[in-house]
């Protein structure tokens, strides 16, 4: 029997990539995101403000159908969220209805919007929908003779399958372009691993994916064993006129096109799984469910949303300054506090109880994992992590224990002690992202080369990238019992990622982050990735899965923004060398950061890494008033 392909999966699409990417995980098959494509507002914003008075004059007879995640926002910058939202309302006290394929979709609606609309999974069943149920209906309203009218606001390129099927059902079909897809202007990092064969496929959703891959690439431009992958009929019809030797996949939905993918890639029907918890597994008494935590300013701005102050916590050991801190440690090791419940819950609390942050981050090291997994690993004070035996082969990687469930019970022990005393602010948990856990167990402790690291990387990537999925394994049990005890947020940590190419990123490093960040992300909360050094990866980060992207001190915050689109929360980015500097030195930084930061859809105010051990806590506790004292209020 072969050996399964551990070279990931290329996924190509401007956005929503993590449902294949989550679909594939459930196989066993490793993906890597780099979009070939981006949306922009069409050019003409004519359309999008014409619906406005669409809205405003529509009534019983006409229905408003939304078919994909993009459209409303895209509107809402064209025509202006608050016209728009108040056309709407009108609409649907005259009768509108509303219809929007899949939850994804709807999930982008405003508010009044979605707890009206009605959903369909495909555009086919969309059709069904409309064409055998509710035009009848609209026909027998007893009003004067209408036609009855369907509006679908969307792409210039919008398949036509939605409005040639209405039409043919009898409908008056409006279309509306207010956004369109095309190749992004720079070449994508992941050309040049495609060409070397990286990749076990690159996997197509749309014609224009199809074009932007012959753009980049071409059909020289595609390592051997590498398979181009069309979803769908016409994608593959595309992708063959452009030279490309691609293998139709008869369906698009996520689940179903991970399965035949699975199949042409010769991938077992089960393999490394993520847990299956859904998110309704936490239930009605999570902390996250409750109103207090739920629009605590941290969740919110999380969500995108902007709150009443803007939130401020410190990452990492946040307390270890504090002279309580130092107390409650005295004579006890790291990783023996951090196994320790009441002490782990005691060491969250105190920067809260001191600072009055907006969260309290779980009081943890990135090496708790493997302790509890039964490797030799101790924090040796002025060294850092060692670890008893490197691991640098096969054989090494082979005999690595999974982590036990019932080895996780301080950790659920830690978490529920601390959320007891928290009240209404949320806690984050923490874990180490595969790379740099990985790191530290090839070199056996810190390296200022990585040189073993990078050696396996390259000469043995398949064993490199199996240690990656254990670490990833370890990382998603840890985090799960995090959520599952009570954390409402967590965040990733990747101290290395900054030492590796954008090439190696995206095909070692992201794909395993993607997997502990998909999987979390199945229970709701928000998820928040930080790396150091990590300007030139920032975009492939937030694409492994992030809802929140923590900055480090190498980029401005507004240079951030502008990386990832303005469409991603924000967190940073106070440089913690400042906090030995003057206080009018760290004003000023907080005031351009504060200011940048109204740029982002939201922001959390942290420091750009760690609180040094030697931090002035009336320093910190100053930064928290700055930063709560100066309100969220946006810039002009």
């Amino acid at each position: 029997m072969n050996a399964p392909d551990r070279r990931p999966v290329l996924l190509v699409r401007p956005d929503g990539n993590e449902r294949d990417a989550a679909a594939l995980d459930t196989h066993g098959i490793a993906s890597s995101i780099d979009p070939y494509l981006q949306t922009r507002a069409c050019d003409d914003p004519m359309p999008a403000r014409r619906l406005v008075g669409l809205l405003s004059a529509a009534g019983a007879q006409a229905v408003l159908v939304i078919t994909s995640p993009r459209t409303w926002g895209h509107l809402e910058s064209a025509a202006g969220a608050a016209p728009l939202e108040r056309a709407a309302a009108t609409a649907l006290n005259q009768g509108l209805r509303v219809f929007a394929t899949g939850r994804g979709t709807l999930d982008t609606l405003p508010e009044a919007l979605a707890a009206r609309a009605e959903t369909a999974p495909n555009a086919k069943a969309l059709v069904a929908l409309l064409n055998d149920t509710v035009l009848p209906q609209i026909r027998a309203l007893p009003m004067p003779v209408v036609e009855a009218l369907a509006i679908l606001p969307g792409s210039l390129i919008a398949r036509a399958e939605l409005p040639e099927g209405l039409r043919a059902g009898g409908w008056r079909v409006l279309q509306l372009p207010v956004y369109t897809t095309d190749s992004r202007p720079d070449t994508p990092t992941s050309v040049g691993a495609l060409a070397c064969g990286a990749h076990s496929a690159v996997l197509l959703r749309s014609s224009s994916a199809a074009r932007a891959l012959a753009r980049f690439a071409g059909p020289e431009g595609i390592g051997a064993g590498t398979r181009v992958l069309g979803a769908g009929p016409t994608t593959s019809a595309t992708a063959r006129d452009l030279g490309l030797d691609v293998i139709e996949c008869t369906c698009t939905e996520p689940t179903a096109l991970a399965a035949e993918v699975a199949r042409v890639l010769g991938a077992p029907d089960t393999g490394w799984r993520d847990g299956g918890e859904a998110p309704d597994e936490l239930g009605p008494d999570h902390p996250s469910r409750s109103p207090g935590v739920a629009n605590s300013p941290l969740l919110r701005a999380a969500r995108g949303e902007r709150p009443e102050r803007t939130p401020v916590w410190f990452m990492r050991q946040a307390g270890r300054s504090l002279p309580e801190y130092r107390a409650a440690r005295e004579g006890i090791g790291m990783l023996e506090s951090c196994l320790n419940p009441p002490l782990a819950a005691e060491l969250t609390l105190q920067p809260v109880r001191r600072y009055g942050v907006d969260a309290a981050i779980f009081y943890s090291d990135i090496m708790v994992p493997l302790k509890l997994a039964g490797l030799g690993v101790d924090i040796v004070p002025g060294v850092g992590p060692v670890l008893d035996h490197p691991v640098r082969t096969a054989a090494d990687v082979d005999a690595l224990p999974e982590l036990p469930d019932e080895a996780l019970d301080p950790i659920r022990e830690a978490v529920r002690l601390a959320v007891a005393e928290l009240g209404d602010v949320p806690l984050i948990g923490f874990a180490g992202a595969p790379y740099t856990v990985a790191s530290y167990l090839v070199e056996g402790g810190p390296s200022a080369t990585h040189e073993h690291t990078r050696a396996l990387m390259r000469t043995s990537p398949e064993v490199f990238d199996r240690l990656l999925d254990w670490v990833a394994r370890a990382d998603t049990a840890f985090l799960r019992a995090q959520v599952l005890s009570g954390a409402s947020a967590v965040q990733l940590f990747d101290s290395w990622a900054g030492r590796l190419s954008e090439a190696d990123y995206l095909v070692h490093a992201q794909p395993a982050s993607g997997r502990v960040l998909r999987a979390i992300g199945r229970f709701g909360v928000p998820r928040i990735h930080f790396g150091t050094g990590t300007a030139a990866l920032l975009r492939a980060m937030r694409d492994a899965g992030a809802d929140v992207m923590g900055v480090a001190a190498d980029l401005t915050l507004a240079r951030a923004n502008d990386l990832l689109g303005g469409r991603t929360v924000l967190q940073g980015n106070l440089d913690p060398a400042l906090l030995s500097g003057p206080v009018e030195a760290i004003d000023a930084a907080l005031e351009q950061i504060l200011t940048e930061g109204r740029l982002a859809p939201a922001h959390i105010v942290n420091l750009a890494h760690g609180v040094p051990k030697d931090a002035d806590p009336q320093v910190l506790a100053h930064i928290v008033d700055v930063v709560h004292d100066a309100g969220a209020e946006k810039g002009e």
